[in-house]
């Protein structure tokens, strides 16, 4: 069916137009997406399409792209509007006679990019600007400032004013061309002037001008031209039009005058357009709790960034051939070549990102077609399109392409409604600004950026950056004579070393695979971790040592032999040698063979912490049996539970235990009396050694099994490392049931060291602690970070006599390591990290020094014989700096679960060949290779739409000055709130001096909305920060000052707050209080302008700017700015008094009111 769209025009026909070919080459049926149809030319067709009356929108025509299709909808809507071939009527002219004196209101984007500039912003500080620089062969200073003065006449929007009410109008100022003569320069200190130039210009927000023009004179006779633009003036469609314009002017052409205006469009626009219909309201209210927020990058707190509105451009020219091969391809996939971009550029960003769902900011470029020229002025024409991203289950980039192309169609169904909306309303939802800063800009399908014109008369182009507020990149696909330009305008200084290079290449060689290899589009993604990281984890994944071939107690049986009267172990009640221990131990290991205890069995030790437990734990290994560890305060249905699942052989009894067991029970102190047994038994290394039950997640105890070898690769790799000896001596703090406990044994028995124990009684008591490392001149420790912590509080000055330190199972503070030097000079300190899983520790970070960044020590490198790998929620290995689980492998990880093959099949899984533990740890490579501690998996949460580490918000507290330590929360209820429990020492550091400093280094969205100050973190008796305990403490802790309602007490603060609850429309049961932060109650650029206006206009305060609101945030902050600005401020409070009066009053006392005074 062929149906007329213009006259005797079909729609074959404007398609074939389109596509450059004739009406008889388009088959109706055919995928015009696939015929090389892309995006910007079907919106082109559709403002056509309904200018003359049709009511089609770019949706419509993407979601079935066929010249069939499309004249079926012609039919069916041509008369929603006018007849189809018919031209509109102009809109009436609603701006009224001398359109262009006075200010009229700005664009929306037009304004958002007016207010991020402001260095109170986030990311603000930089204005919207393209720059560029065209390398001529002798431009003429003279002809070009003809030139421009003829281009400001016909473009009067390359003169416009932003006011500082957030209006513009139309100045009369002209556009001067500065010069700079190098010629008397040489050629390098002209080059270099060049670059002061360019840094200059590039990064510079005009000064009132909207385009700066400027030319260098270099020595070789060619010259530089300098173009900097304002996009609040012309977007980039219009940047290519003006610049074709002044090529005209230059080479002495002239242009017919413009019979229409930028201001007149403005108008036009706001009179005729309806606004989002309530279909897309609704169906992004449906949305906006769901949405997600921008890809989370690995960047640098801002407080820490050096230059933090620098902008660097990365890019890259593909060549004609590589180009059209890269568009071909897409094109037999029904993808456009602007989404196959696209989604190239998202699947790079889901690489670095924490969040494979995100949000994707894509200017579009639109112009409704009220009048003949509207395509040819200058302005800002652009609007926004917030895409939700979701890269989850793709996997190749043919799946990807589609479905982003699909959210593309859909999304854009619903564009009435713009992207400034959906993020203002996503702030009012999640209660605080929220950006998109991350942003997608094609060019495709408009033309070259730079006509032939331009390029003839002014040179190539030899540099070229943007950059925007709320911007960290800004990525974009350009079309040149020369092929395909890719670049990314990037804050670089706002991203951690190297990442944003390491991004832009992977996007590139995804590009290139595209067009060069045609199956590359239906196979998953290679790696993202590049070679040079690679060989850098490879390199520290590789390190070997060879196996001792010894179970974990072969050590000490060897130095029993050898110096039997050498003391092994000190307890409460004495001293036992290596000989007196090795007999008792053989002792049990003789009455365990008794009962029928065998090779390979299990036995199971209940008591207390006590010296006991050392002989009672060797004569289970010398019977060739393995030790099950449970603490006597365990629940009795606990142990009975434990006891039931794990198959032991036997039960060893120690410091006066009792149980129930329906195997042989035995009392240590019976067996410790008896015969000893001959010898140990020859144990295989591949045999089990433990089983220590640890908490599931369901609630279920787990049994983690270790082989003798396993555990040995951690004791060789301790002992030898840190050189420990006979001399050393060990506190034994920990549970026989917590892993720490098997190095302070067994790697000082295989030493041949000695073993100090502290019991049941003395294991809460850091005091004593302190007397026994004093008192027996310990040199090793292997504890929990918590632990160290309160010896230090109470024994610093003890610890003269310690040599090597190790702290793992927790965050270890910076700090916590310098106080260790101060009272034990000299110390090997080293933080070390795993699970029990991992045979106690699998990584190692000697400290050396303490880097000012640090907010713990890292995990480290593997040791020897294990790897690690960071992996991805989709099991590929993540870049350095990003996120991931910590995966194990190697001689040191556990064998499973005892009777648990599910959870064992769930946990070690099977990777290249090898079996990888998961831990559960969130961790990051850094560039040199070691791995840093984030989190914990099951710590990430998600808060009004956000989703959250509290590991990064517990290391932004710790940046805090004064805070010692921190543990972050959340603290269900109606409203999940984030919360804080922070350590200090600091009189000075309060709740707000917390909150206030942390806005400088974690988005708003990361500070708690509670904080509470301590001076001491609880700790179980395991060192282990106390998690309920902290929450229970934030419970019941009285709100901070900071959160409490606070009325407003002058008639200043008063009518302020009486503004900001009319502007947002609160109801009479919210009261706006003066801590009360404006954004987070619902308010946004928008109504900031509005409470602004007001409060200039009511208040009589003319002085009053945008940028105060988001500066102050509240009425209270707001109030203090006002008064420190005002010679007078009791005028204000006066003023203040009379709008607050008159405020009370209704319509009818007002005007009796003025009546009266008249």
């Amino acid at each position: 069916m062929e149906v007329s769209v213009s006259g005797a025009r079909t729609v074959r026909d404007e398609v074939a137009e389109l596509l450059g070919v004739s009406p008889d080459e388009v088959d109706p049926d055919a995928d015009l997406i696939a015929s090389g149809l892309d995006s910007i030319r079907m919106m082109s067709l559709s403002g056509r399409w309904r200018k003359q009356g049709i009511d089609i929108n770019f949706a419509a025509l993407a979601e079935n792209p066929t010249v069939a299709a499309w004249s079926a909808l012609v039919a069916q809507r041509s008369g929603t509007g006018h007849d189809a071939g018919a031209e509109t009527a102009e809109p009436a002219d609603p701006a009224g006679p001398n359109e262009d004196d006075g200010p009229f209101p700005l664009a929306p984007m037009q304004h958002a990019m007016w207010l991020g500039r402001n260095d109170d912003q986030q990311l603000g500080g930089v204005a919207a600007h393209l720059y560029v620089e065209f390398d001529g062969a002798g431009v003429d200073p003279e002809r070009l400032r003809y030139a421009a003065t003829k281009l400001v006449a016909r473009h009067p929007m390359l003169r416009v004013e932003i006011l500082p009410d957030g209006t513009q109008r139309i100045g009369d100022r002209g556009l001067p061309v500065t010069v700079y003569d190098l010629r008397d320069l040489d050629d390098a200190a002209a080059d270099e002037r060049l670059e002061e130039i360019r840094h200059q210009k590039s990064h510079q927000i005009l000064d009132g001008d909207v385009l700066e023009l400027s030319l260098s004179l270099r020595p070789d006779g060619r010259t530089r031209l300098h173009v900097d633009m304002d996009m609040n003036a012309a977007d980039a469609v219009s940047y290519r039009k003006f610049m074709a314009d002044l090529a005209v002017f230059y080479r002495g052409g002239d242009l017919p005058e413009l019979g229409y205006t930028y201001r007149e469009y403005r108008a036009a626009l706001t009179a005729t357009d309806p606004g989002p219909s309530e279909e897309d309201r609704r169906w992004w209210a449906e949305r906006i709790p769901e949405l997600p927020e921008a890809p989370v990058l690995p960047l640098v707190p801002p407080a820490e960034q050096q230059d933090p509105r620098r902008s660097v451009r990365l890019w890259h020219i593909f060549d004609v051939p590589t180009r059209d091969a890269l568009f071909a391809a897409a094109h037999r996939r029904g993808i456009t070549p602007a989404m196959a971009v696209a989604a190239s550029y998202a699947n790079a960003l889901a690489r670095w990102s924490s969040n494979p769902r995100f949000l994707l900011n894509l200017p579009m470029f639109g112009r409704e077609p009220f009048h003949p020229d509207v395509e040819k002025l200058v302005g800002c024409f652009t609007s926004s399109l917030m895409l939700d991203i979701d890269l989850t289950e793709t996997r190749t980039p043919t799946q990807r392409a589609r479905a982003v192309q699909e959210t593309l169609h859909t999304t854009a169904r619903h564009s009435r409604y713009s992207g400034l909306s959906v993020l203002r309303d996503l702030g009012r939802h999640r209660g605080n600004q929220v950006l998109a800063p991350i942003v997608y800009t094609s060019a495709l399908g408009l033309g070259d950026l730079f006509a032939g014109e331009v390029t003839d008369q002014f040179g190539a182009p030899v540099w070229t950056i943007s950059q925007g507020p709320q911007v960290l990149i800004d990525a974009q696909a350009t079309p040149l004579v020369e092929g395909l330009m890719i670049n990314w305008d990037v804050r670089v200084d706002a991203f951690r070393p190297g990442v944003a290079d390491a991004m832009f290449a992977y996007h590139l060689a995804e590009l290139t695979r595209l067009a060069t290899d045609d199956a590359a589009w239906d196979r998953p993604d290679p790696p993202a971790v590049p070679e040079a990281s690679a060989a850098v984890r490879r390199a520290v994944n590789s390190t070997t040592a060879a196996p001792s071939g010894e179970a974990i107690h072969d050590g000490f049986f060897r130095t029993a032999t050898q110096r039997p009267d050498a003391v092994a172990v000190v307890g409460d009640d004495g001293e036992l040698t290596y000989g007196q221990l090795r007999q008792r131990a053989l002792a049990v290991t003789k009455a365990l063979q008794d009962n029928g205890v065998h090779p390979g069995d299990l036995v199971a030790l209940i008591g207390p912490k006590c010296a006991e437990q050392l002989p009672a734990v060797l004569g289970i290994l010398a019977a060739g049996a393995a030790y099950l560890p449970i603490g006597a305060d365990q629940p009795a249905e606990r142990t009975a539970r434990i006891l039931g699942t794990s198959g032991v052989a036997a039960v060893l009894l120690c410091g006066g235990a009792t149980v129930e067991a329906d195997v042989p029970t035995l009392s240590v102190a019976d067996a410790v009396a008896g015969h000893p047994a001959a010898g140990p038994v020859i144990v295989d290394p591949d045999a089990l050694a433990y089983v220590l039950f640890t908490s599931g997640s369901t609630g279920e105890p787990k049994g983690v099994e270790l082989t003798h070898d396993a555990v040995m690769n951690t004791i060789e790799f301790v002992t030898d490392h840190f050189g420990l000896d006979a001399s050393d001596r060990s506190l034994a703090l920990a549970s026989l049931e917590a892993d720490m406990s098997v190095l302070e044994i067994f790697a000082l028995l295989r030493a041949g060291g000695t073993v100090v124990v502290v019991d049941e009684a003395q294991r809460r008591d850091p005091d004593t602690w302190a007397q026994l490392i004093q008192q027996h001149g310990v040199t090793f420790l292997n504890w929990m970070p918590g632990w160290l912590d309160m010896l230090l509080e109470v024994g610093g000055d003890r610890l003269t006599s310690l040599r090597v330190v190790l702290l793992g199972g927790d965050w270890v503070r910076p700090e916590l390591v310098r106080a260790l030097r101060n009272s034990a000079p000299g110390v090997r300190a080293a933080g070390l990290g795993g699970a029990t899983e991992t045979a106690v520790h699998g990584t190692v970070c000697e400290v050396d020094e303490l880097p000012a960044h640090w907010t713990s020590v890292p995990y480290g490198v593997p040791f020897p014989n294990n790897a690690c790998r960071v992996v991805a929620s989709d099991g590929s290995d993540c870049p350095d700096w990003v996120p991931g689980e910590l995966w194990f492998a190697g001689r040191g990880i556990a064998r499973g679960y005892r009777g648990r093959p599910d959870l064992t099949a769930e946990k070690f899984v099977e990777h290249d060949g090898r079996t990888w533990y998961r831990t559960g740890d969130l961790v990051r490579y850094l560039p040199d290779g070691s791995l840093e501690f984030v989190g914990r998996v099951d710590h990430r949460v998600k808060i009004s739409g956000y989703r959250i580490e509290l590991g990064e918000v517990e290391a932004a507290l710790k940046r805090v000055a004064g805070v010692d330590a921190a543990v972050a929360a959340v603290l269900s209820g109606e409203r999940d709130v984030l919360a804080a429990l922070v350590r200090t020492d600091d009189p000075a550091v309060d709740a707000r001096a917390v909150t206030t400093a942390l806005t400088d280094l974690v988005p708003a969205h990361m500070i708690p909305k509670v904080v509470v100050v301590t001076d001491r973190i609880p700790f179980t008796v395991n060192g282990k920060i106390d998690r309920p305990a902290v929450a229970r403490l934030l419970v019941d802790a009285e709100p901070p000052a900071a959160q409490a309602y606070r009325a407003p007490v002058t008639p200043l603060e008063s009518a302020l707050a009486a503004i900001v609850a009319d502007v947002l429309g609160v109801g009479d049961d919210v009261r706006v209080g003066m801590d009360d932060d404006f954004f987070s109650l619902g308010g946004d650029s928008v109504l900031a302008t509005q409470v602004i206006a007001r409060v200039r206009d009511w208040l009589d305060i003319p002085t009053v700017m945008v940028t105060d609101m988001f500066a102050a945030r509240t009425v209270a902050g707001l109030a203090d700015r006002l008064i420190a600005r005002e010679p007078d401020g009791e005028r204000l409070n006066a003023v203040a008094e009379v709008y607050l009066e008159v405020a009370e009053m209704d319509s009818a006392a007002v005007l009796s009111e003025l009546e009266s005074s008249a």
